[in-house]
C-alpha cells in the first residue's frame, strides 16, 4: 500500500516483503515501563522478532510493490532485541528505476510525529539496491517508511512491521561459569581491599600492624562481606523479578479451540483466551495489568480466514471464511473432508493493524449422510470457500485443476534454498491449451498457503506477499488527528476492499514473493479463480539449506 504517489503491491520473481502489523497490549505496556526495567529486560531477552503474526515460523518481512512511479522490493530483517537495529534492503526496478536517493524510517504505529528519514547506502555492486539500518525503539506495531527520489519524482511506501518478545534465551553454561569466577574474584577482592585499608592504611612504611588493627580489619572484612552479599542478593532478587515480569509479557497467540457441530455439518472456531473474552471488562484488565485488544476488521472482505490442513490426511485442505455474531466463536460450513486430525490456522486482523494467526487442532469424523456435498456446502457457506483432497504434485510437475486447466511452475521448479527467493511463479493454461484468464479472488490474482509438513511453518501468501491488506489500509487511513482505533475503523468501514487495485494484472500468471525460512518438506496450495470457480492446486516442495541473503 502506498501514499498518494502509490502504495498497492505487485509481485515479481525476485521476492518481496510482507508484514503483519499492530500492537500487542502487553508489548505496548512494556514499552512504557521505566527505563531501568526495560534495560534489565534487554539482558534477559531471548529474542524479539518481526513476528508477522500470520507468519508461523517465518520471521523475516518481505514486501514488493509500487512506491509512486517506482517498483520496489523491500526486505526487512528485524533486530534480535528492542531497542535494536533493523536492516532494510531496498531494490528499485522496472520503469523509472533510476533513483538518486532512498531514505528509510521507522516509527511506532500510534506515534503522531515520525522521526526524520535516514539515507540508505547504495550498493556499489548493484546501483538499484540500497541498504539502511534503523533503530526500532518501541515494541509492538511499527511502520517502516521507504521514500525514493529520482528522475521520475518522489514515491513513498509504508510497510507495517511488528516487533514483539516471543521467547527467552538461557545463559550459556560456559558463560555462566566465567561470570561466576569473575564475581567470586571481585567479591574476594572487595573484602581484601577493605581489610588491607583498615589494617595498614595509616601505618608508616615497614610498620607491622598490632593486634587491635588486625581485629578491626577482620571486623571490617566481615561487615564488607555481609554488605556485598546483601547487594548480590538484592541484585539477584531484582533480576529474578524482572525475568518473571518479562516472561509474563512474552507474546503468546490467543488460546483457541475448534470443534465439529451440527452433526458434522459445521466447524466452530472459538477464541477462548481470557485476554480476548475480557477485553471489555475494565476491572479484569486492570487487575491483570493488561490492555484491551481492539476489535477485528475484515481482511480481503472476510473477518477470518480459516485454514484446515490435514495432519493424518496430508492431502486434505480447506480455505474457509466463517461468520460470527460475537467475535468469540466463528462458524463455517464444513466440507466433506476425510476423517482424521487436522491443524487449524485462523488469520484475523485488529483495528490497530495487528494481525495474527491462531493455531489449534481438530479431529474430524469424516463425511456422513448429513455432511453437505461440494455444491451444497458452497451454497450454504461462503462463496469464496474452497477445498481439495487431491494428492500433492511434486514441484515442477504440471498440476491438473478441477475445471481441466493446468497450473505449471513458471521457473521450471528449481530446488528452493533456505532464505532465497522461492520463485513461486505459476502459469495457468486453459483446457484447450491457450493461456487462461484469471479472475480476482478476494481482490487478488491468487492466494497461496505454505505449510511445512510438521506444522512448524505456516503462511498465507498473496501476490503482494504476506502482507495483510487490512493492516496496510489501517495505516493508510490513520491520521495525526486520530485518538482511538475507532477513528480508523470508521474510515475502513467506508472503504470497499474489493475495489482495491489487484496486486498483479489479471492474466495467466500469478506469483507469490516468499523465501522459505527452514529446510524440509513443504506443502503448497495455490488458489486461483476462473469462470467464477476457485481452483486449488496442491504441490509438494522440498527445500534445502542455503546461504541466507537479504535480497537478490
Amino acid at each position: 500500500m502506498t501514499t498518494a504517489t502509490g502504495r498497492q503491491t505487485s509481485n515479481t520473481s525476485s521476492g518481496a516483503l510482507s508484514v503483519r502489523a499492530g500492537v500487542h497490549p502487553r508489548a505496548r505496556h512494556a514499552a512504557r515501563r521505566p527505563v531501568t526495567q526495560l534495560m534489565g529486560r534487554l539482558f534477559a531477552l531471548a529474542g524479539i522478532v518481526a513476528l508477522c503474526s500470520a507468519h508461523v515460523g517465518s520471521p523475516d518481512v518481505y514486501y514488493e510493490g509500487s512506491a509512486g512511479p517506482y517498483h520496489v522490493l523491500v526486505v526487512v530483517r528485524m533486530p534480535g532485541v528492542v531497542p535494536g537495529v533493523a536492516q532494510i534492503a531496498v531494490r528499485v526496478s522496472g520503469a523509472g528505476a533510476a533513483s538518486d536517493r532512498v531514505e528509510v524510517g521507522v516509527n511506532h504505529f500510534d506515534t503522531q510525529t515520525a522521526p526524520p528519514l535516514e539515507d540508505a547506502a547504495r550498493d556499489a555492486s548493484d546501483p538499484g539496491s540500497y541498504l539502511g539500518k534503523l533503530w526500532v525503539m518501541a515494541a509492538g506495531s511499527n511502520a517502516v517508511t521507504v521514500q525514493i527520489m529520482g528522475h521520475a519524482g518522489t514515491g513513498t511506501v509504508v510497510v507495517p512491521v511488528v516487533a514483539v518478545a516471543t521467547r527467552r534465551l538461557t545463559l550459556y553454561p560456559w558463560l555462566g561459569a566465567v561470570l561466576a569466577v569473575i564475581g567470586v574474584a571481585l567479591f574476594l577482592g572487595a573484602v581484601s581491599i577493605v581489610g588491607a585499608a583498615v589494617r595498614e592504611g595509616t601505618l608508616p612504611p615497614g610498620a607491622v600492624p598490632d593486634a587491635a588493627r588486625r581485629r578491626r580489619a577482620r571486623i571490617a572484612m566481615a561487615a564488607t562481606a555481609l554488605f556485598v552479599a546483601a547487594i548480590v542478593y538484592g541484585g539477584k532478587s531484582w533480576w529474578e523479578s524482572e525475568d518473571r515480569a518479562f516472561q509474563q509479557e512474552l507474546y503468546r497467540p490467543m488460546a483457541s479451540r475448534a470443534d465439529v457441530r451440527d452433526g458434522g455439518r459445521e466447524l466452530a472456531f472459538t477464541i477462548v483466551d481470557s485476554g480476548w473474552t475480557h477485553r471489555g471488562d475494565t476491572v479484569w484488565l486492570n487487575a491483570h495489568n493488561a490492555a484491551a485488544w481492539s476489535p477485528l476488521i475484515p481482511d480481503h472482505g472476510k473477518v477470518m480466514h480459516l485454514f484446515v490442513v490435514g495432519e493424518s490426511t496430508p492431502s486434505a485442505f480447506a480455505h474457509l471464511h466463517p461468520t460470527t455474531t460475537d467475535s468469540n466463536t466463528f462458524t463455517a460450513v464444513l466440507p466433506a473432508l476425510p476423517a482424521g486430525r487436522y491443524r487449524v490456522f485462523a488469520d484475523i486482523v485488529h483495528e490497530s493493524g495487528f494481525d495474527k494467526t491462531l493455531v489449534t487442532t481438530v479431529d474430524l469424523p469424516g463425511p456422513s449422510p448429513s455432511t453437505p456435498g461440494r455444491d451444497d456446502a458452497r451454497a450454504a457457506g461462503d462463496s469464496d470457500d474452497a477445498w481439495t483432497t487431491a494428492a500433492g504434485v511434486p514441484m515442477g510437475a504440471r498440476v491438473p485443476l478441477a475445471d481441466g486447466s493446468i497450473l505449471s511452475w513458471a521457473s521450471g521448479g528449481g530446488i528452493p534454498l533456505v532464505g532465497r527467493d522461492a520463485d513461486l511463479r505459476f502459469v495457468v493454461a486453459a483446457p484447450d491449451g491457450r493461456p487462461a484468464v484469471l479472475e480476482p479472488y478476494m481482490g487478488m490474482a491468487g492466494h497461496a498457503v505454505v505449510e511445512r509438513e510438521d506444522g512448524a511453518v505456516f503462511i498465507h501468501l498473496h501476490p503482494m506477499g504476506t502482507v495483510s491488506a487490512a493492516s496496510q489500509m489501517a495505516y493508510a487511513v490513520r491520521t495525526a488527528a486520530d485518538t482511538t482505533n475507532g477513528d480508523v475503523a470508521r474510515r475502513l468501514a467506508s472503504m470497499d476492499v474489493s475495489a482495491m487495485p489487484m496486486a498483479t494484472a489479471a492474466g495467466d500468471t500469478v506469483s507469490f514473493p516468499y523465501a522459505f525460512p527452514r529446510a524440509g518438506r513443504y506443502r503448497v496450495w495455490v488458489q486461483v479463480k476462473r469462470n467464477g470457480t476457485v481452483l486449488t492446486a496442491p504441490m509438494i516442495v522440498d527445500v534445502r539449506e542455503g546461504t541466507v541473503v537479504a535480497n537478490r
